[in-house]
């Protein structure tokens, strides 16, 4: 009986470690020194594999600005190439400018990434809302390659491409300071106070005839499978 118990604890202690997400590999960004001008460029690939055991691919000579953090934010929030952010923005920029899966999962794996790099949750979901809000979205994915085992990409870069199917970052709309003050105020006091599909709600609340906020996620077909 003891023995029975010790591995049933052993079984879920081991599937839970199993599910944690988690990077993989080095970020080295080139030229040294490039966080200063605020362009970098990603050496070799990188890869994050979320809870789901989902596989997030960024390809070496990717560029990167850091995180898409707005000047008017990064007094509260923080610099684009703070170390707690840097990973989870490479693998979300990527995934931004190579619409392979639906916005609504691009953006939540940036969340998980910073979960994961240790960035507290009242500070990832604020940053959360503000590519909810902000940030680009698309409904109809470009084909997709097969990048290993749960993980598809594209070599294609769609970040210039905007209309009817998709629209690019904007951080420019006047309520969009004070609507991610008032979330990050929210959860400094309570981290719990908000969770992750409330702060969509609050986005489709601001913007109720945001066509984008009325589409379900899009889906298509590729060579490994369907992604919804």
């Amino acid at each position: 009986m003891i023995f029975r118990l010790v591995s049933v604890i052993f079984a879920v202690l081991f599937t839970t470690s199993n599910a944690r997400a988690q990077f993989e590999g080095t970020l080295d960004l080139i030229p040294p020194g490039c966080e200063t001008i605020g362009q970098c460029v990603l050496k070799t690939p990188f890869r994050f594999t979320d809870s789901e055991k989902v596989v997030w691919e960024a390809r070496a000579e990717l560029p990167t600005d850091g995180a898409s953090i707005p000047g008017i934010f990064q007094p509260f929030i923080g610099k684009p190439f703070d170390p707690a952010f840097i990973k989870a923005a490479v693998i979300h920029d990527h995934y931004c400018d190579r619409q392979v899966r639906p916005w609504r999962q691009t953006h939540k794996v940036f969340y998980d990434g910073l979960i994961d790099q240790g960035v507290p949750v009242a500070k990832a979901k604020t940053m959360y809302f503000a590519v909810i809000l902000g940030g680009p979205k698309w409904i109809k994915l470009i084909p997709s390659k097969n990048c290993g085992p749960n993980c598809v990409n594209n070599f294609k870069s769609t970040s210039g491409v905007s209309g009817v199917y998709a629209r690019k970052a904007d951080y420019s709309a006047p309520d969009l300071v004070a609507a991610v003050q008032a979330v990050a105020q929210a959860l400094e006091a309570s981290p719990t106070a908000l969770s992750l599909a409330e702060l969509e709600a609050r986005a489709r609340k601001l913007r109720p005839s945001d066509f984008f906020y009325k589409r379900g996620d899009s889906a298509e077909a590729s060579d490994i499978g369907i992604f919804e």
